[in-house]
This record gives C-alpha cells, structure tokens and sequence, in this order.
C-alpha cells in the first residue's frame, strides 16, 4: 500500500517542479513583440522600392515610376515592379517593345531587329500591312507578315481551337485551292493512317 501512495506523490512533485522551473524562464526573460516583418525589412534585397546612396551605407527609399519618361534616356519604367531599368540589347528577354533599345522590337519575347514594314516576318494587323502574295497570319501569338502557300505545300486548317489561335498559315497562293491530293502509292494505306493534314495540299485550280 505505501507503494501505491508513493508514486503519485512523486508524480506530483517532478509536475510542480517543471512548471514552477517555466514560470521563473518566463518571468526572466524580456518580452519580444512579434512582428510579420522581416527584421530589416526596409533594408531587405527584394524591396525594389530601395536603392544605394553613396552618401551614406545604406539605402534610401524612392517613388515607383509611372512611365518611360520619368526614367530619362536609355532606361524604361518596368510598370510591373514601378522601377527603372536599361534598355535591353539582342536577345535579351523582354515584355513590350519600350523594353528594348532603339531600333529594336520585343517579338516572341525577346529584343529583335525592328523588320522594315510590310516585309516577310514584320508585325501587321491585317494582310494590307504585308507585300503582295503574303497574309497576316500568328506565330507564337504575334501577328506577323507571312508568305501564301506554294504548289504542294500542305495547306489543312482546323475549324479553331486554341491551337490555331496561335499558329496560323496562310492560304495558297492566288492561282492554286487548297484540297485533296490523289494518293499515288495505295499500297501505303496499309500501313498508315491518312487524314486531311496528311492529304490537303495547294493544287494548281482546274
């Protein structure tokens, strides 16, 4: 029986001296207030809104630009983050065409050669901004000059879908029609399956 009594007793003394061994930490220690700010927050390399100041060894805070022109010459307002940037050269990715420097486009993402207009691969809205024998047609998207399709070029379409509206071709040239081809080999039936794509070809109109 003095087992029995023994065991709770001590269970009750090592509870009493923890909690009482918490109360004095607690009590000791200085309160932090938490914050959801990062501890140098202002100074912290992902606030844009914050650049050098060689007066001093830190950062200074600045207003958000609005467009390119409050930014000067050879830089750009990235709208998205409101900071100014430099142009950029060849190939360097871009969102618009104000990224990039002058005489160059942003196309496919990327600063390319501004293209004389109305020539093969130049930006266009409809086919009265291409050459003669060209259509507006997309290309990852963008509106561009392409050329009509030649004799035996393939020429099938689908009805739409997402697809489409972002890789175009343009119609046969003016003196063909874009239809079924004769199958010359019908030995290659067996094997394979034909579909429009595969028979659909620019023909010469008779």
């Amino acid at each position: 029986m003095a087992c029995g009594y023994i065991v709770p007793i001590l269970m009750l003394m090592v509870v009493g001296a923890a909690d009482a061994y918490i109360w004095s930490w607690m009590w000791s220690s200085p309160y932090q207030p938490q914050s959801d700010e990062h501890p140098d927050m202002k100074n912290h390399p992902r606030n844009i809104h914050r650049v050098l100041n060689p007066d001093f060894n830190g950062t200074i805070d600045y207003e958000p630009c609005m467009n390119d022109k409050t930014c000067g010459r050879g830089r750009y307002c990235d709208k998205h983050y409101g900071n100014c940037r430099s142009h950029k050269l060849e190939s360097q990715p871009c969102r618009r065409d104000g990224h990039c420097q002058k005489g160059f486009d942003c196309m496919f993402g990327k600063c390319v050669k501004a293209l004389k207009s109305r020539s093969l691969g130049a930006r266009c809205k409809n086919d009265r901004d291409c050459e003669d024998n060209m259509c507006c047609a997309k290309q990852h998207g963008e509106s561009i000059c392409k050329a009509k399709l030649k004799v035996g070029s393939k020429c099938y379409v689908p009805e739409g879908g997402m697809e489409y509206t972002i890789n175009t071709i343009c119609p046969c040239e003016d003196t063909l029609v874009c239809r079924r081809a004769p199958i010359e080999n019908t030995d290659e039936l067996e094997w394979r399956f034909w579909t429009d794509f595969d028979q659909m070809h620019c023909q010469v109109f008779t």
